[in-house]
């Protein structure tokens, strides 16, 4: 983590090296000696990080290091505020406009000021980084350049023979993989490789018998001298890779063997290509199984689906608790096993948690000794090579240095929450723990972090959204307590009945108290205003209309994060945040926001969803260069956007954009914007021309969901052509998931809205498109599961359109005052599972076609008389249509066949 840091600071040293800026910022410092200093330092962290956990002393260099490397990165953060600030007023800065600056800079008295205090603090960080450089002399560091490390630890050898007395709980997961090795594996002709995954420490190890550590040299030399020698029994000494390779093949040609490669780490496509080379020359049924902590390895080396390997139930933990901490024949008293099953719950399933705690209390009867392990972290008790802490530690340090900042950052969340993984991705975003880079965005990048951090399995319980993007996940309490051994000194949660003391080291602070448990001692000992580093404050939406935040978080300067939510006011001195990269107000009663916040030059993210009051948004919020994302869903009041909202082309994320008649606030503004992700439009009747509307450049914005609707107002009724308007507002097809018209007026839809370009697009709503007269041939869709027709005046057809939609699961039906009947083509849709129709007062019967169909939800509100009682259990003339249904509602009466 501290290399990261050191890396990152690096960089933007680096930065303003090349700038020249060092004359008109006021300090003439050899910034390049500075930057040799932390180079220096860098080479020897890598073994820091390991020595940490061992050397308390190591530890506590590593945080004055990083302290004063996060008030360097404050210093050159306010340099170039400095210069977006003098940028802002007019003065250019760079190389090219040197005289200029420096000028300015010279005789402006505010100018002069800034000079004298940023080269005083200069001088004062490069004094302490020298002491720290000179302290890290004192310590047995060795230098190394940062690659995966090759060596195997000793004490993560494992062997064939395992010296487990008994295996409790993995019965199923054995016959699974003996089911697979004598059954489907028999049959292939090609070389089969089984991998097992999971968390270390769930026993992937102790299913196994013969194998071979692989750990994390996975270099084909190594592997193949220690399969020869598990193959053979004997040392493998003095043969080259030829060699080795000959004799592999004498040995396994033609032959069916299994291996086990045990505790593979490597993930380089190529490592694995070159061993499978050598290894596929077996007979057929030859088999590969592979043990693994991470799903990107298995995905890589498995040829079929991995087995992942579940989480203990707690009785085998009990089990395997209660052999090591009393052995085969003592008697577990009852007092001590009521404690020890509350300590089993703290494994979570993780047996080599349950069997390390039972070692812990093996000599130990008194009850308060087991009472104190069972009130404790698990990282905070004692252990050696055997316990669970140093297996945690191996995946940690096993990560890329960029990866594992962003996880130990996880430790300001409490355990067990569910943490949203786009949230996650800003947070790191507005820290700088990612950046971007010449092929992907900083949210691309975030995104393939976090898919790295779950593949080895440091993330779990995901849940997905409706079109199977991951929206939030869980830890592991143990995961969870590894991030927190790793930021104890820097992360902090203030909880509930715990008076909290903040260290001054502190950088990112999660506020957990509820308002009845807020009393003078908590809040007075933790005054923020001795916190000057804190970069993140983090008031969850939870407490946030109970619980005002502490005093003095707006005097905490060197914030990069403010989720702020639910304020009734804010304060002009906002504007004083000059490091603030995020600030969410969400759920805000303000009406309008303080222009000193259009000064927060470094804003990446803004967040103003669901402030109900908020009627209009600052003038000069277009002043904010390096916003990335503006989002402000459910605002009724606000009914426009500041004009020439165009000029922020850092802007990737606009919630909703709502055109205007004059001009920079038409819809031409979106043009230079390269929008993803989610996008409403609202107004399009103040559209003027087909020309303006192309001028939006739709085709460039990569969405996933769109909304496009017009009011309805005299502006919408008068337009001109607007079948052509919503032709050119096509978006990029690629990326489309949901698209909604509202309002539309038009008679028919554009051909590009039944495109089978649009191959991902899976839910389509149709709404108040008054004029329709026919629906688009929607059975091109490939992708389409959801249709909504709702409030269509007109008469839309006889919904032929459906009888292609193959993918179809919902279909809902709504205000259809010119629907008579159902096409007779729903026996064609094999998925649809769901269908709706409400306030079709012209609907009579239903088609015959009904009963062929897998539906499980049928609902019918509103629709011509005739139609209920069509539908009528038993009596109904429609009844044996839909009777396989098993849940259905037909007005006010429900039929569920499943209850029944």
């Amino acid at each position: 983590m501290a290399e990261f840091v050191i890396e990152t600071l690096l960089g933007n040293l680096n930065s303003l090296v090349q700038k020249e800026l060092q004359p008109f910022l006021g300090f003439d410092q050899d910034l390049e000696r500075l930057s040799g200093l932390l180079t220096t330092i860098k080479a020897t962290l890598e073994d820091a990080e390991e020595k940490q956990f061992s050397n308390k002393d190591i530890k506590d260099w590593l945080g004055k290091l990083k302290h004063a490397a996060h008030n360097l990165d404050d210093i050159i953060d306010e340099c170039a505020y400095e210069v977006m600030r003098l940028e802002y007023e007019g003065v250019k800065c760079g190389p090219l406009n040197k005289l200029q600056c420096y000028c300015l800079s010279s005789f402006h008295p505010k100018r002069v000021v800034f000079h004298y205090k940023i080269s005083k603090k200069m001088k004062r960080i490069s004094e302490r980084l020298r002491e720290i450089d000179e302290e890290r002399t004192k310590f047995p560091l060795i230098e190394m350049v940062h690659e995966r490390r090759r060596r195997v630890l000793e004490w993560r050898q494992t062997v064939s023979r395992v010296t487990e007395p008994k295996v409790y709980g993995r019965e199923e997961d054995k016959d699974k993989i003996l089911d697979f090795l004598i059954g489907d594996a028999s049959h292939f002709e090609y070389l089969s490789v089984y991998p097992i995954t999971g968390l270390g420490g769930l026993g992937k190890t102790t299913l196994l018998r013969i194998w071979v550590c692989v750990s994390e040299d996975f270099s084909l030399e190594r592997m193949m001298k220690a399969i020869i020698e598990a193959a053979s029994g004997h040392a493998c000494t003095d043969l080259d890779l030829g060699s080795q390779q000959r004799r592999i093949h004498d040995m396994l040609q033609r032959k069916r063997y299994l291996l086990v490669l045990d505790d593979v780490w490597d993930d380089k496509q190529e490592n694995w290509e070159r061993l499978k080379s050598v290894l596929s020359c077996g007979a057929k049924g030859a088999s590969i199984l592979v043990t693994t902590r991470q799903s990107k390895v298995a995905t890589i080396l498995g040829t079929v689906c991995p087995h992942e390997l579940p989480i203990l139930p707690d009785k085998y933990c009990w089990e395997l608790f209660k052999q090591q901490a009393f052995g085969p024949n003592e008697e577990a008293q009852v007092e001590l096993a009521d404690v020890g099953k509350e300590i089993v719950k703290k494994c979570q399933g993780v047996p080599l948690a349950a069997k390390a705690l039972g070692g812990l209390l093996r000599f130990k009867r008194n009850k308060n000794e087991w009472l104190n392990v069972k009130d404790s972290k698990l990282l905070e008790l004692p252990h050696n090579e055997n316990s669970i802490i140093p297996v945690l530690r191996l995946s940690y340090l096993n990560l890329p240095i960029e990866h594992r900042q962003c996880f130990s950052y996880c430790a300001i969340f409490p355990k067990d929450e569910r943490i949203g993984k786009q949230y996650l991705i800003e947070l790191w975003m507005a820290n700088g723990f990612i950046s971007s880079n010449e092929k992907l965005d900083v949210e691309d990048v975030g995104d393939d972090v976090w898919n790295e951090l779950y593949w080895r399995s440091f993330f779990q319980d995901i849940e997905t959204d409706e079109f199977g993007k991951v929206t939030s996940f869980k830890m592991h309490d143990l995961v969870h307590d590894l991030a927190e051994s790793i930021t104890e000194d820097v992360c902090c949660i203030t909880e509930e009945n715990r008076v909290t003391t903040l260290h001054e080291r502190i950088l990112h602070l999660s506020d957990h108290r509820s308002m009845r448990n807020v009393d003078e001692e908590s809040t007075s000992s933790a005054q923020l205003h001795l916190v000057k580093s804190l970069r993140t404050y983090i008031l969850p939406d939870l407490y946030g209309d109970q619980l005002s935040p502490h005093a003095d978080v707006l005097k905490c300067n060197s914030l990069r994060v403010l989720d702020f939510v639910k304020r009734e006011t804010l304060s002009s001195s906002i504007g004083l945040l000059k490091h603030l990269r995020y600030l969410n107000l969400s759920g805000s009663g303000f009406e309008i926001l303080p222009e000193s916040l259009c000064k927060l030059w470094n804003l990446q993210i803004l967040k103003l969803d669901r402030c109900i009051h908020l009627k209009m948004l600052p003038n000069n919020l277009i002043c904010l260069k390096d916003l990335k994302q503006l989002s402000f869903n459910d605002c009724p009041k606000l009914s426009n956007l500041p004009p020439h909202i165009g000029m922020l082309t850092s802007l990737k994320i606009l919630t909703k954009f709502i055109v205007g008649k004059e001009k920079g606030f038409s819809l031409e503004e979106l043009g230079p914007l390269k929008l993803k992700r989610d996008l409403d439009i609202k107004h399009l009747g103040n559209v003027k021309s087909v020309m303006d509307a192309k001028e939006a450049n739709m085709s460039s914005k990569q969405l996933n969901k769109l909304w496009l609707s017009w009011e309805r107002n005299e502006d919408s009724e008068l337009q001109e052509n607007v079948e052509g308007i919503l032709e050119v507002l096509q978006p990029d097809t690629q990326q489309l998931r949901k698209l909604e018209v509202e309002g539309y007026k038009g008679a028919r839809f554009p051909q590009w809205m039944s495109s089978p370009s649009l191959k991902h697009l899976s839910i389509l709503i149709l709404m108040n498109c008054e004029n329709c007269v026919q629906l688009p041939p929607l059975g091109k869709l490939p992708s389409l599961k959801s249709l909504s027709v709702f409030n269509c005046s007109k008469d839309v057809g006889d919904l032929q359109a459906l009888q292609d939609m193959t993918s179809l699961k919902v279909l809902r039906l709504k205000n259809l005052p010119k629907l008579e009947s159902l096409p007779d083509c729903f026996g064609n849709l094999p998925l649809l599972c769901d269908l709706s129709i409400f306030y079709c007062s012209k609907l009579t019967c239903l088609p015959l076609s009904l009963r062929l169909t897998n539906l499980q939800q049928l609902t019918i509100f509103g629709c011509h008389p005739k139609l209920e009682k069509r539908c009528e259990k038993e009596t109904g003339d429609d009844w044996l249509n839909i009777a396989h249904i098993p849940h259905i509602s037909v007005g006010y009466k429900h039929y569920d066949h499943i209850s029944d």
